[in-house]
């Protein structure tokens, strides 16, 4: 391999091994002088190998460089993460002034906007508070009307935002962090006020405000309900407005990014812009002129998608191929696409840890790399047949190249992927052609109504097509987990598969080998253990009760009523830890009021055995007169806004344990603590995490 050809595919790898380095092992102390020190060793040795020429210390210099740019990772990701750090610690009241980062988005009970705290009165004196919060405002007029660029001024209390109370729930607090956000805040309509406009970035508030009315004309036009909001993801990135039953819709039948702007888009763009400006390329003057017009236009797209990592990708790559054919250097596919993500790591670290980032450039490698391969291993004499396979083989090589990071965060596999793919991938670029020239002539009445029309015709038939494919039986198969381990020998596999595909070398095949049967060993292991596994898990969950009845793979839920209405919550905080556990995905469910009776379990009343334990439920209706003695149970779950009164509960029960359930408000909680504490009764509180409690 020469690779000569691929200078930023051998820097991206100690980049990103020094960016993990800071993540996992230890942080970088941000300073500078290291790094200058490594810098200037690199120029002296690239001085000497000029003037002594020593052929066989060239190794040392390009050691060296690695070397360089793993700190540079490292440095980077100290710098990244420093600024999520250096904000506020305090958790009492005070008053601060902050700006509107981004333009608010209006959820069902708050309006959501991201705040950027510029300074703070607290109890002691003024101060300097800096950092991130996310605030949830209580929907009013003066809310809705927030805009980028917008300062305002409140008076709350700024909690931390708490980590995951369930097993393996989605860290949103890393999340958060990773965009440097330190802090979340509630604010009433009263306690807040606008303060007037800072002008921020002119770019981002020129790409606001151009998306703003870019959004108002597709609804101008026709362009509603559903359809709007495919339209605005499709088009511009804007996913805000897409109703979460189509968002479902979508995943399961394999077409999410679809919706997602990434290298399709800004590729139909450069070929549209291509094709308007084919007028310039008379000369060579011109035809310099055409490739900075079309620089130009491709970046002014990717700002009014809002920058997205897919985007950029995508944006990078025809950046670097326009300049190559500038200088008249002709570009490399893999090493234009190691480059973009080489400069974005440097620019942002964090970026490595976004499961977007990482699915798109899985994606586009596995395009780049296998797609060709794939296509080759089977001949079709007929043009369109011949075409619809085309497609299909870039669809397996990025479902391939995504697989084990598909199965590591979302644990679920969607079979007909290639089916969606195979007519939303015509129809998605005749949606975005059409889109396009419609918010060119929205401003034109009847032309741009007409158009609107067909844009909705055209996506209101996509909508239909992949509720079709989510229809089909095992249309989406959930439950499959894989752990860090599994997953880095499964991205190891696929590496091994990309070089053994293109370098055709016979031992590989037996690493390839060995390495699969590590990984199913691995994989059988871990069912087995989870075959032996007898547990109870009462969640975490705000304003709902759960607990989950698990005996090997087999688990039921018992729950309150509402909890069943809201799916949302149950795929947000359950699901996870049900793929880890290899259950259900759909196990059975009943009502905490429901009596039930399974071959490992059985509740009566207001008693639960199972593996030999016994947990009771308090209600304020039980009675102890004193006369009886109280029955033993293992644990007693307290609930909703019962009155806390311990002394009547010890009539009734001796429990082992108090578990203080999530659904309990939090000032509840405090007095139910206070008296188990005066009992010297042991307790726990479930708003503070999930009890796990192993029966074996």
């Amino acid at each position: 391999m020469n690779w000569s050809k691929y200078p930023f595919l051998r820097l991206l790898p100690p980049l990103i091994l020094g960016i993990l380095l800071g993540e996992t092992v230890v942080p970088c102390p941000g300073t500078r002088d290291w790094f200058l020190l490594l810098l200037g060793t690199v120029l002296v040795l690239a001085v000497l190998s000029r003037v002594l020429k020593p052929f066989r210390f060239r190794w040392m210099i390009g050691a060296w460089v690695l070397l360089c740019v793993g700190y540079l990772g490292w440095f980077r990701h100290g710098m990244a993460n420093a600024v999520a750090e250096d904000g506020f610690v305090e958790g009492q009241a005070g008053l601060f002034v902050a700006r509107v980062l981004e333009p608010p988005v209006a959820k069902e009970r708050s309006v959501k906007a991201m705040l950027e705290l510029r300074g703070g009165r607290m109890p002691d004196g003024d101060r300097a508070v800096t950092g991130r919060v996310v605030a949830y405002l209580e929907p009013s007029d003066p809310a809705s009307a927030l805009r980028y660029g917008d300062l305002l001024a409140f008076s709350a209390v700024i909690d931390s935002v708490p980590p995951p109370l369930n097993p393996e729930e989605f860290d949103y607090r890393t999340y958060l962090k990773r965009l440097g956000v330190t802090g979340r805040v509630y604010l009433k309509q009263d306690h807040w006020c606008a303060l007037g406009v800072e002008a921020g970035n002119p770019l981002l508030r020129f790409s606001y405000r151009c998306r703003d009315r870019l959004l108002e004309a597709l609804q101008r036009c026709g362009v509603t309900e559903e359809a709007f909001g495919v339209g605005a993801a499709l088009l511009l990135g804007y996913d805000e407005s897409l109703p979460a039953q189509v968002r479902q819709h979508y995943v399961a039948a394999g077409a999410m990014h679809v919706l997602c702007v990434s290298g399709m888009h800004v590729g139909v763009i450069y070929l549209l812009a291509s094709a308007l400006l084919g007028f310039l390329g008379k000369s060579k003057r011109m035809i310099r002129l055409q490739k900075w017009l079309l620089l130009g236009l491709v970046w002014g797209y990717a700002l009014l998608t809002g920058l997205s990592p897919s985007v950029l990708r995508a944006t990078l790559m025809i950046s670097f191929l326009l300049l190559g054919a500038l200088l008249r250097r002709k570009g490399n596919t893999l090493n234009s696409v190691a480059a973009s993500a080489f400069v974005l790591l440097v620019i942002q670290p964090n970026n490595l840890f976004s499961i977007g980032f990482q699915l798109s450039y899985a994606a586009v490698s596995g395009i780049v790399l296998l797609q060709r391969k794939i296509y080759l291993l089977l001949y079709i004499g007929n043009k369109w047949l011949d075409r619809a396979w085309e497609v299909t083989a870039v669809s397996l090589a990025a479902q391939l190249a995504t697989l084990p990071l598909t199965l590591y965060h979302f644990h679920q596999f969607t079979p007909y992927f290639w089916l969606s793919n195979l007519f939303l991938t015509p129809l998605s670029f005749v949606a975005i052609l059409s889109g396009m020239a419609l918010l060119a002539v929205s401003w034109v009445p009847w032309l741009g109504l007409a158009v609107g029309k067909a844009v909705w015709a055209c996506l209101t038939l996509m909508n239909v097509l992949v509720s079709w494919v989510e229809g089909l039986p095992f249309s989406l198969v959930r439950g499959l987990y894989i752990n860090k381990v599994e997953l880095s020998l499964a991205l190891l596999l696929l590496i091994l598969l990309v070089l053994f595909v293109h370098l055709k070398r016979k031992r590989m095949l037996m690493e390839l080998l060995v390495g699969s049967v590590v990984l199913a060993f691995s994989m059988a292991y871990r069912s087995q253990s989870v075959a032996c596994q007898e547990s109870i898990t009462l969640y975490s969950l705000r304003k709902h009760t759960c607990l989950d009845l698990n005996q090997g793979t087999e688990h039921l839920l018992l729950c309150d009523e509402a909890l069943l209405s809201e799916p949302g919550v149950i795929d947000y905080s359950l699901r996870g830890h049900w793929a880890r556990q290899r259950g259900s995905m759909n196990p059975c469910c009943f009502t905490l009021q429901e009596d039930v009776e399974v071959p490992f379990a059985k509740k009566r009343g207001p008693l639960l055995s199972v593996g030999g334990r016994l947990l009771a439920f308090w209600e304020p209706s039980q009675q102890g007169d004193g006369r009886c003695l109280p029955l033993p149970v293992d644990g007693l779950l307290v609930r909703d806004r019962q009155r806390p009164d311990l002394d009547r509960v010890m009539l009734r029960y001796r429990p082992a344990l108090l578990l203080i359930d999530g659904s309990v408000p939090s000032y509840l909680a405090e007095e139910w603590m206070r008296q188990a504490r005066n009992r010297g009764l042991p307790y726990y509180n479930i708003g503070e995490g999930a009890w796990i409690c192993s029966l074996r």
